[in-house]
């Protein structure tokens, strides 16, 4: 996930980057890469020249141009962005909150605070996410979220759509995993098979069964690694 930071006081972003720091270390599943801005005018002039971003954290009351402001110009661009908005003053948090924002930020902000609104911006993201497919019958765009498993089928994969729609491509079970390791939902079961753990309504030594009837058999030698990831999946889901 590409993550911007904006503020114009040097030690609020490095309390920024430090609680972000001790948020990747309870979260290695989630890659960041992490871009840091003094003023609003740098970060404008960033996404005006193509930088994207999933998360943004923006100082609301900095020289020249409000947060806010900034947060409009940065929300034309990429719609599903989270925004992340930290101040001194509640003054701000109507405009914040008309805007949809993410989360709202009081300094001093404590880790729990701050790990709030950062399950909050993935959630947004993950919920948000798409990806572009080359199908057989042609291109796809899909959410991430609509994928229940994908399932080897000789030289084609075959993903199955929480719609029921099945999707077929010519791709090797590694190469999509690649695509969407990313996503900590996503986890790959045996050579054949990569399942999304929110569609996973039972799982035992053997056999991991999902929502739509599907069993997908769990080789022995993944059993244990299977069913200690399905145990993280659940807790991490339980304490948003």
């Amino acid at each position: 996930m590409r993550i911007a930071i904006c503020d114009d006081i040097p030690k609020e972003l490095e309390k920024i980057l430090a609680a972000l720091d001790v948020y990747k270390e309870a979260h290695p599943e989630l890659c960041f890469e992490i871009d840091k801005y003094s003023t609003a005018l740098d970060i404008l002039h960033a996404v005006e020249q193509g930088k994207g971003y999933d998360i943004a954290f923006l100082d609301i009351c900095m020289p020249g141009i409000l947060g806010t402001d900034v947060a409009g110009e940065m929300l034309a661009q990429s719609p599903d962005m989270g925004i992340i908005f930290l101040t001194i003053s509640n003054e701000y948090a109507v405009a914040a909150f008309a805007m949809n924002a993410t989360h709202y930020l009081l300094k001093p902000f404590s880790q729990a605070e701050f790990d709030m609104a950062m399950d909050r911006a993935v959630k947004k993201v993950m919920d948000c996410a798409f990806i572009s497919l080359s199908c057989v019958d042609g291109m796809y765009r899909i959410r991430i979220s609509e994928i229940v498993f994908v399932e080897s089928q000789g030289h084609y994969l075959m993903l199955r759509l929480s719609s029921g729609e099945v999707l077929r491509m010519r791709k090797k079970i590694f190469q999509m995993f690649e695509e969407i390791k990313k996503y900590s939902e996503f986890i790959q079961v045996g050579a054949s098979y990569i399942a999304n753990l929110s569609f996973v309504r039972k799982i035992s030594v053997d056999t991991m069964k999902m929502y739509n009837g599907t069993n997908i058999p769990i080789p022995r030698r993944s059993s244990g690694k299977v069913q200690k990831a399905y145990m993280n999946f659940c807790r991490n889901e339980a304490m948003k």
